[in-house]
């Protein structure tokens, strides 16, 4: 049996399960007493706000209270998320789950995606969506709402489980864990949810600047909670090969843009693209300058947004998967060779002109498939909101829908296919190093410039990143290492060598090698892991660089327990896709049915007025 860890190490002490207890159990006696004085006909005054809300926004009281409260806490669990790994980039591991402030806005923001998704089925009552939810008998709900809870059931789920983890585990200092996936992934999920809600409403009561301009908030929100996966790369410490930043960013650009271009046509992706920048800028420099954080860079995805307008304009917004696949391959190529250029510019890890050829080749297939899934989900909230277009004869037929279910699906398996190629890494044996330190400061804070020379000469030669790193000791420094001589290399900045700070040499070399040397890290007694020192002179052997990283991670865990734990994580997110899928599917058929059936009503009416002629 694997013992727990100490407290210190960043498990949750019993005050904080007890608090985080509290607050959930108040939150959901609340709501189950909402669902019941609901349900059995009494007056609420959420009931009433939302009756006030939906006269004004002219929409059902199921839909009121939704869209403002799921973008707030997607706002909150966003901003969270970019808090809290850069206080854990600049300072460190915290105390338990609730050691840094930064943990807050996500704990309430992932609640207010529960409450968000809990509401319509609380307030649930006629006119409701053509296809629905059954829970009881007089009691059906929007299958958005449905959505919305199993995503943000998921993601709250995280917060336990990510202690239960740093128990077994020790406290992997990565935004790619397995519950912090979780957690995450969850909430992005939800967005679709919101979408296919917006599409609900759409049905009943048509489309309005104010809602059509929602959505779009919604697709510039999906931009936004999409970029928290490539976090790390953004900061400057990614613990996964460089190639999965530019597939992330196609992955992301392709589907949003054509779901939003398909939709709601010309000058929407631009609109999106507005509410991602000036919302992820807005972020970025919240958490850089009045939280004294670290300063989180993004992609600017303009080229992709013209990308899509410019080939919707060209080839018309008539066939949706043909817009997709053209205009993901175009991102997945022009718009790569744009993300680099800006690469060069702002980023913290500049992409080598040695990876361009993968990332084109990788980025035509994730782009094409992107394309595909947008095109896929935009076809079917077209089919739910009952557009004209969709539910053509040509559209609506069996073997047509069979075609695009087909067509989508390839496009995810094909995604899918080469994140989970790209993720794994390596670290091959055989680097060794000679580190030279060059002193700059001495005394109680000493510095210096770090001068490797490489065993083998050639070992950095097209290197994805080889730089000198420092970290978790009140900031972070990154400088790269220049070539100075044949297989010598001398970093352009000093780097801390004192207290708290963690100092090492990183090599990432290939599509997936990557390795770490130690230059300094202080002796850490709840791991039991003694002080690191390089002298000047001394010969080191580059090892994984995930031990350099993650020093917290125990290394006495079976490796199944790992795989286990990456494994429950990824059934997790296929039945979030699977959810996706089927409740948006069952949304789209309802919406079908409902216009074969206005359609058979207008042609009895036609009939009849002929025949009274």
């Amino acid at each position: 049996m694997v013992a727990p860890l100490a407290a210190s190490t960043g498990t949750a002490t019993f005050g904080q399960i007890a608090i985080v207890t509290g607050l959930v159990g108040l939150v959901y006696l609340s709501l189950a007493v909402l669902l019941w004085r609901e349900r059995t006909g009494r007056i609420t005054l959420v009931g009433r706000i939302a009756d006030t809300v939906g006269r004004l926004d002219g929409v059902p009281r199921w839909a009121a209270l939704t869209p403002y409260l799921h973008a707030v806490s997607l706002l909150a669990c966003a901003f969270g998320v970019w808090w809290d790994i850069a206080v854990h980039i600049g300072r460190g591991r915290d105390t338990g789950p609730f050691g840094t402030p930064a943990h807050y806005p996500i704990f309430f923001g992932i609640l207010g995606v529960i409450i968000a998704g809990v509401l319509p089925i609380a307030l649930a009552r006629k006119p409701l969506p053509a296809r629905t939810i059954r829970l009881t008998k007089g009691w059906r709900i929007p299958c958005s709402s449905a959505l919305v809870v199993l995503c943000g059931t998921f993601a709250l789920v995280g917060f336990p489980m990510d202690d239960v983890w740093h128990r077994l585990f020790g406290e992997d200092v990565t935004l790619w864990g397995p519950t912090h996936l979780l957690m995450i992934g969850g909430v992005v999920l939800s967005i679709f949810a919101r979408l296919l809600a917006a599409a609900e409403v759409e049905q009943l009561v048509g489309i309005n600047l104010r809602r059509r301009f929602q959505e779009i908030v919604a697709v510039g929100a999906l931009l936004i909670a999409w970029d928290l996966f490539s976090t790390e790369f953004n900061y400057g410490v990614p613990q996964f090969p460089l190639i999965l930043q530019p597939i992330l960013i196609v992955f992301g650009a392709a589907m949003a843009f054509t779901i939003v271009r398909s939709r709601r046509g010309p000058g929407s992706a631009f609109g999106a693209l507005a509410v991602y920048l000036v919302i992820r800028g807005a972020i970025a420099w919240t958490v850089d300058q009045p939280l004294d954080g670290l300063l989180g860079h993004f992609p600017l995805l303009i080229v992709e947004a013209v990308i899509v307008e410019a080939v919707a304009l060209a080839l018309g917004n008539k066939n949706r998967f043909r817009l997709g696949v053209v205009a993901g391959a175009l991102i997945g190529t022009v718009g790569v060779v744009a993300e680099y250029a800006w690469s060069q510019v702002w980023m913290p890890v500049r992409w080598p002109s040695s990876m361009l050829p993968p990332a084109l080749g990788f980025g035509v297939v994730v782009g094409v498939g992107a394309g595909l899934v947008g095109a896929w989900l935009a076809t079917r909230y077209a089919e739910v909101a009952g557009e004209s277009r969709a539910m053509s004869i040509r559209h609506t037929r069996a073997i047509a829908v069979r075609r695009t279910h087909q067509l989508g699906a390839a496009g995810l398996i094909a995604v899918l296919g080469v994140v989970f190629f790209c993720v794994p890494r390596s670290a091959e044996p055989g680097v060794m190093a000679t580190i030279s330190l060059e002193r700059v400061a001495t005394g109680s804070e000493p510095t210096a410039y770090v001068t490797v020379k490489l065993q083998p000469t050639d070992a950095a030669d097209d290197a994805r990143w080889f730089e000198a790193l420092a970290w978790q000791g009140g900031g972070l420094v990154l400088h790269p290492l220049e070539k100075v001589a044949d297989g010598t290399y001398r970093s352009t900045g000093p780097v801390p060598m004192y207290g708290k700070w963690k100092s090492m040499v990183r090599l990432h070399q290939g599509q997936r090698d990557m390795v770490a040397a130690w230059v300094y890290a202080p002796a850490d007694p709840a791991i039991e892991e003694p002080a690191v020192q390089v002298s000047d002179g001394q010969t080191v052997e580059f090892i994984s660089e995930q031990q350099v990283l993650r020093r917290e991670e125990r290394t006495d865990v079976p490796r199944w327990m790992w795989n286990g734990g990456y494994a429950a994580v990824a059934v997790v997110g296929l039945l979030e896709v699977l959810a996706i899928a089927w409740l948006v599917g069952r949304g789209a058929r309802g919406g079908r049915l409902r216009a074969e059936h206005l359609l058979a009503e207008n042609r009895d009416r036609v009939t009849d007025e002929l025949g009274n002629r």
